[in-house]
């Protein structure tokens, strides 16, 4: 599934909704309404690299979900969440005048069609652990989660398995929403004009890439 598809997909409340609790396999009471291509800024600190997130969403209690759409394995998977945590807390999780108690959970998911650790699963989650204790989780609120589109079903459930056949565009035959979310694929797919969006904005971004590589080269002069 191209990202751009994922992107528009997603954004929908009601799927959004359920592709987390998929994911995370536990129900989530209500979402705010999805933020698509959400970018945040540090005004202050120019010079540090902006966040652009794919969807970005919170749920009634404000912990703050965010999916990415991984097409290229660039190896830097740990250090792009490492970052995009630390915009999260920036921005979402703590607000002024509150204690570190009252920070809020934030998830990262990235959907993946490649698997980047080698081992075959669906789903790979990480928390941090005590290095000579791992009974001991750290207590950070912080869930870090990959979906491998590569993962070879292993008694996930069928709602796991649905999705990484949907990133791989293979069909789906399970209910309702998967019956959706792929007739909206094929209509976006067959529209021309969503073509033309998206061959426009995949322009603008690559033309984003050069001017900040054009830049980095001229600071290194």
């Amino acid at each position: 599934m191209e990202d751009q598809v994922f992107g528009e997909i997603i954004s929908d409340k009601k799927i959004c909704k359920y592709i987390f609790e998929t994911i995370l396999s536990f129900k989530i009471k209500e979402i705010y309404y999805p933020e698509k291509q959400k970018e945040v800024k540090d005004p202050k600190h120019r010079e540090r690299k902006d966040v652009r997130f794919d969807i970005l969403v919170e749920d009634y209690e404000h912990n703050p979900y965010d999916v990415e759409a991984q097409t290229t394995d660039k190896k830097d998977l740990g250090w792009r969440m490492r970052y995009y945590a630390a915009k999260i807390d920036q921005r979402y999780t703590l607000d002024k005048g509150k204690t570190y108690r009252n920070m809020k959970k934030a998830y990262l998911i990235f959907l993946c069609n490649f698997d980047p650790e080698g081992e075959g699963r669906i789903k790979y989650t990480y928390h941090t652990y005590e290095d000579h204790n791992k009974s001991k989780q750290f207590q950070d609120g912080l869930e870090k989660i990959i979906i491998n589109g590569k993962g070879i079903p292993n008694g996930e459930n069928a709602d796991q398995v649905g999705l990484v056949n949907l990133i791989n565009d293979r069909p789906v035959h399970l209910n309702a929403i998967f019956d959706e979310i792929q007739t909206r694929i094929k209509d976006m797919n067959e529209d021309p004009e969503w073509r033309d969006k998206m061959i426009d904005y995949e322009t603008r971004m690559l033309e984003k890439e050069q001017e900040a590589e054009e830049k980095g080269m001229q600071k290194g002069m």
